[in-house]
């Protein structure tokens, strides 16, 4: 009875479909045709791009991998040869020279082993530097991992990725870069969840629409039924709801707001845990308020799409504003609007500090930042700014914090009566990559240094940190100097906690600490307990940091190429000499580069490296070193340092 009557909302659908599926079967008809290398008699211009999921900035252009062609040699010297099918899970928008890991990425690595780990990518991590490394690894054009597919789409795994991380617009730019996406139900899926997340209706129902007419599985019948209300096809949909019920569906939360959009009566959400593209966007439409527990969500692109939502109270859409920030999901702009959005009473205004001092969480972090807004006394606004960055490194939001405190940070001009904010000022901007406004604070440290102890003693517990983060400032520092730091933070809560991680930072960034300063810490009675990856995965990360380590970058020589490196890329390619006579060289490139991406941000997991046990982020460290990612591991132990509070 159920699947009779599916036949016939079928039937009722495709004889009464609205003029957005009508759309999406031209723009689905479209991508199948082949393209026209000339002008359509008549033509006077090109036809307008289908706009894109959210204003990409500058994109490099969009580049996939191709098989090579096999090619013959005529008389006429003219050469023919044939294509070889295009394997789509070599689709990528980034080659080596962009930013990519290069086309050999997979060089060494067994597809299945892809295929199990790729999908266990942390994408919900608030270290910037994985980030950038997992957006590159999801975006690099390589050739194909060695091994059988199991059936699995590498390319569709990385743009459910994407869309998790709530990077639209790099996801929008690999679906456009896809050979055929409009034939792929997974992709086309893909994009039109991240459509709803992104309030496009319009296009995710042209989508929905192309779909109900092959694959009646349940999420496309319930984007459909959405899409007929949002038509007021009010009667169309009921009689599909009808029909759902009937064949077992229990979505209760779906149900509801279907009924609400064709009664307009708003429906009470009591619990939406899960939730979805398509609910976030049914609740939106029926002016639904968000339940509490719709911010246990962790993933990005929903904490993006609730903290832009109009229907959650405000303590949700702030909540889930600074994580999806935090995350790289929102502009930060969009979070320090959020911020000015809240009213606050003048019993606040008057003590926001006092308040700072007692409580935190996202509201606080409001308030402050309003304060800082009109504050005019620079001393005020130092001391709001200082404690912003303290409770944020509290609560793990630091850098998060000093993206959103930056102008008024910079506003701030360096004297002697603010020595004591110099260090904060230093740590912040230096992160943000502002080296001539942290000299000039660190130029006042300098000159208060020469009669002032405690400014002496700040100078000694910066260094460090200085060093790590690459300012000139710290030129002629080097770990032979750590006894000096130590002497200025044994006096810390936790100082061989800290020493411990700085030591081993260094360490593994090829500074290696004097026995004398990690003899200071041997005790003899700690034992640590920590946690620590699955050892299969681990033994894999330090089997592929040897193979990468094996194949270092050999030295030129007049009868080999030059060794180049990418450094945006942080992927090598090595040009080895070969054994022929001639001595012409061959290259060859690093193997199980990707792989030790992958592993390394498995093991780190959403924690990140702020989270990491030294140890553990020591070998990270290592990995991506072995691996040519000298730039992002640095960032790395730049981010841990920090987040300790160094």
């Amino acid at each position: 009875m159920a699947l009779s009557c599916l036949r016939i909302l079928a039937v009722a659908a495709l004889a009464g479909l609205p003029a957005w599926t009508l759309g999406g079967s031209e723009v689905q008809a479209q991508q199948d045709r082949p393209i026209l290398l000339t002008p359509p008699p008549g033509a006077s211009s090109p036809a307008p791009a289908p706009a894109p999921l959210a204003k990409p900035p500058s994109e490099p252009a969009a580049a996939s991998s191709v098989l090579p062609v096999a090619a013959t040699q005529r008389p006429s010297g003219v050469k023919i040869g044939s294509l070889q099918t295009i394997d789509p899970d070599t689709t990528g928008t980034l080659t080596a020279s962009q930013g990519g890991f290069g086309a050999d990425m997979w060089l060494g690595t067994e597809r299945d082993i892809v295929e199990k780990l790729l999908p266990q990518l942390p994408v919900s991590a608030s270290s910037a530097a994985m980030r950038n490394l997992m957006r590159r690894l999801l975006l690099s054009a390589a050739r194909v991992p060695e091994g059988k597919s199991k059936g699995v789409s590498l390319l569709a795994i990385r743009a459910k990725l994407l869309a998790a991380m709530g990077d639209l617009v790099s996801l929008n730019t690999l679906l456009n870069a896809s050979p055929g996406r409009s034939r792929d139900q997974e992709l086309v899926r893909v994009e039109t969840e991240a459509r709803f997340l992104s309030n496009d209706n319009a296009r995710a129902c042209a989508l929905a629409g192309g779909q109900i007419r092959d694959d009646k599985v349940p999420y496309w019948q319930k984007a459909f039924l959405f899409c007929q209300a949002l038509a007021g096809e009010h009667g169309k949909a009921s009689l599909g709801v009808s029909v759902m019920r009937e064949s077992g569906e229990k979505d209760e939360v779906f149900f509801a707001l279907i009924e609400s959009l064709g009664t307009g009566t708003p429906a009470i959400l009591e619990s939406l845990s899960d939730p979805t593209p398509l609910h976030l966007a049914m609740a939106r439409a029926a002016k639904a308020k968000l339940p509490d527990d719709v911010i246990s969500s962790n993933r990005p692109g929903i904490l993006r799409t609730i903290a832009i939502s109009p229907n959650a109270p405000v303590g949700l859409r702030l909540e889930a504003a600074e994580r999806a920030e935090s995350a790289g999901a929102l502009p930060v702009d969009s979070l320090r609007q959020i911020y000015s959005s809240i009213s606050f009473s003048e019993q606040d205004l008057a003590n926001p500090l006092s308040r700072a001092e007692t409580e935190g969480g996202p509201m606080t972090r409001a308030l402050l930042y309003h304060t800082s807004l009109i504050q005019t006394v620079p001393t005020a606004q130092a001391e709001v700014v200082a404690r912003a960055l303290a409770l944020g490194r509290e609560e793990g939001r630091y850098e998060s914090m000093v993206r959103v405190f930056m102008p008024v940070l910079k506003r701030i001009p360096p004297s002697a009566e603010l020595v004591w904010f110099a260090p904060e000022a230093v740590r912040a901007l230096l992160l943000r990559g502002d080296t001539l406004a942290a000299e000039a604070w660190f130029a006042l440290m300098r000159a208060s240094g020469l009669f002032n102890k405690d400014t002496a003693k700040a100078i000694d517990q910066l260094m460090p940190i200085v060093r790590l983060m690459g300012s000139s400032e710290a030129a002629e520092w080097n770990t032979t100097k750590l006894s000096a730091w130590w002497k200025a933070v044994k006096e810390r809560p936790n100082p061989n906690d800290d020493a411990a991680m700085l030591y081993s930072i260094f360490d593994a960034l090829g500074e290696p600490v004097p026995a004398d300063a990690w003899k200071k810490l041997v005790t003899g009675a700690d034992r640590r307990t920590v946690t620590m990856p699955n050892p299969a995965l681990w033994f894999r990360l330090l089997e592929a940091t040897e193979a990468a380590r094996q194949l270092d970058p050999e030295k030129k020589t007049a009868k080999s190429d030059e060794t180049t490196s990418d450094a945006a890329a942080g992927a090598f390619e090595v040009r080895v000499q070969g054994t022929g006579d001639s001595g012409s060289a061959r290259p060859r490139v690093r193997r199980r580069v990707a792989e030790t991406v992958l592993l390394s941000l498995l093991v780190l997991g959403e924690a990140g490296p702020a989270g990491a046990d030294p140890l553990l982020l020591r070998q990270v460290l290592i990995s991506l070193r072995q691996s040519g990612f000298e730039k992002e591991a640095r960032a790395m132990a730049v981010e841990a340092a920090l987040a300790a509070g160094l």
